[in-house]
């Protein structure tokens, strides 16, 4: 009988999990977030709802791997592109990456220049795929939207920060949605500093009730 002595993971089968010791790294919890990837078809699911504005005649990271690679990184509390050159020898990336060697920096802050406002937009699908199977796991029958604004602080001439009065400070004004039965992540809108709270939430939610 599998036990937490020892788990065998499916997204790859010469992986083990156990508590006996041995090599230890910091970032181990990422095996059981690419398991729980691996288990609703996460690449899969991305390959199908993104488009990337992709002019590169050669190259060694598809996107889907970059965007995999940068959750992983941020999961991990590795906040900045440039982690990933401390991080490219780091075994347990290359692991859940499947690799062997990650993207460096170049490779990520390139990334972004490839995002598109459709690619925003096939980013809420994708999380909205994602949910679908979250809940269709679950059995859920009941969704409570939890709809509020909060703020985010910018610090700079970013496009659209704004004076928030509320708030006393310059930044965005997003509007954000979860499930307040499980606090599932369910859309965000970015907005400027200065737009008042309801302001579009009508909009907003609309295609998400869809």
């Amino acid at each position: 009988m599998a036990t937490l002595q020892e788990k065998r993971v499916n997204f790859n089968s010469n992986m083990v999990v156990n508590n006996t010791g041995g090599n230890l790294s910091t970032d181990s919890g990422l095996i059981l977030v690419k398991e729980f990837m691996d288990s609703i078809g996460f690449s899969t699911l991305a390959t199908h709802s993104l488009t990337f504005q992709d002019n590169r005649r050669y190259w060694h990271h598809d996107n889907i791997s970059l965007l995999e690679q940068l959750l992983f990184q941020l999961i991990a509390g590795y906040a900045t592109d440039s982690s990933a050159n401390l991080l490219k020898e780091d075994p347990i990336f290359r692991l859940v990456l499947d690799k062997d060697g990650i993207a460096s920096q170049a490779s990520l802050s390139r990334f972004w220049d490839r995002i598109t406002e459709a690619t925003i937009s096939q980013f809420q699908s994708l999380n909205q795929a994602i949910i679908d199977k979250a809940r269709t796991k679950r059995n859920a029958t009941e969704l409570i939207i939890d709809l509020d604004s909060t703020h985010s602080d910018t610090f700079g001439n970013q496009e659209a920060a704004n004076y928030n009065a509320h708030y006393g400070t310059n930044g965005y004004h997003p509007l954000v949605a979860f499930d307040g039965l499980t606090g599932d992540f369910l859309k965000a809108e970015l907005r400027s500093g200065n737009v008042y709270t309801s302001n579009g939430v009508k909009t907003f939610l609309e295609p998400m009730l869809e």
